[in-house]
């Protein structure tokens, strides 16, 4: 049987609550996710299927994040649900995996950060996720890679404000790493696990796939899960809380959001 974790990632994940494996996909890979990436954001907006989030930034409307894309891509689908990828969070966690959600968030120049918060409160359904994320582009501090606060996963939820995020006073006294990545890299890391990402200051994207997963015993929650968030953007769209900007249901997202006409 292939194994794809060292003790020493066992014990980041216990400690820490993430771990990165270096090198997890070939630099041939790396250019066929890049090719896929590609592809993905060349679609037409199609809210039926599925969701792209537009932001503004300085060179126009881009695109700042493509969810429920597998059921449309063969290959990104065989990746994110088969082979390596489910595997090792597998192995992670001592159970077979179920693919929970995925998305592409894609930070162009300029591009929107993420302020302090939880997974956690955004998936609903199962208590428990794993994120892999998967590096397709460098993720460095001057692009806004990810940081995170090591050791707090083990808190449960920690000072929720009225947005779903942490509370920025208890966000502000937290230490926090920074956790760069090279193409090919990835990174887990648990939905407990406090973290961040600032705006894109450099002159090049910062890509990334994220794929949520949750143990296969506790159910099959994909399909649920973006029914219920397609629900949920229909009434924020209908209601006058402003929420009609946000592309989750915690409101992270620090990105100036534009909507798309065809929604």
């Amino acid at each position: 049987m292939t194994t794809y974790l060292e003790p020493s990632h066992h014990k980041s994940w216990e400690t820490d609550g993430y771990l990165r494996i270096s090198g997890f996909f070939s630099g041939s890979e790396v250019v066929a996710l890049r090719q896929w990436v590609a592809e993905i954001e060349s679609w037409k907006h199609d809210p039926g299927r599925w969701m792209h989030h537009y932001e503004s930034v300085s060179d126009g409307t881009r695109l700042s994040r493509t969810e429920n894309f597998i059921p449309y891509h063969e290959a990104m689908k065989s990746t994110l649900t088969t082979g390596r990828v489910p595997d090792a969070i597998s192995e992670l966690n001592g159970a077979p995996a179920a693919l929970y959600k995925e998305k592409i968030n894609y930070k162009y120049p300029g591009g929107g950060g993420y302020a302090p918060h939880q997974d956690a409160p955004a998936y609903e359904f199962v208590k428990n996720h794993t994120t892999c994320l998967i590096s397709i582009d460098a993720a460095t501090v001057e692009n806004g890679c990810l940081f995170f606060s090591p050791g707090r996963h083990r808190e449960g939820m920690i000072a929720l404000d009225a947005d779903g995020c942490i509370a920025p006073d208890v966000a502000d006294s937290m230490d926090w790493v920074p956790a760069p990545t090279q193409p090919g890299d990835i990174l887990l890391f648990s939905s407990y696990i406090p973290h961040k990402s600032g705006a894109n200051g450099s002159n090049l994207p910062r890509r990334i796939i994220y794929a949520v997963y949750n143990n296969l015993s506790d159910g099959d929650w994909r399909d649920k899960y973006y029914e219920d968030k397609r629900q949920t953007f229909s009434q924020y769209a209908a209601d006058d809380s402003g929420r009609s900007g946000q592309i989750s249901k915690i409101a992270h997202f620090q990105g100036r959001t534009v909507l798309n006409d065809e929604e």
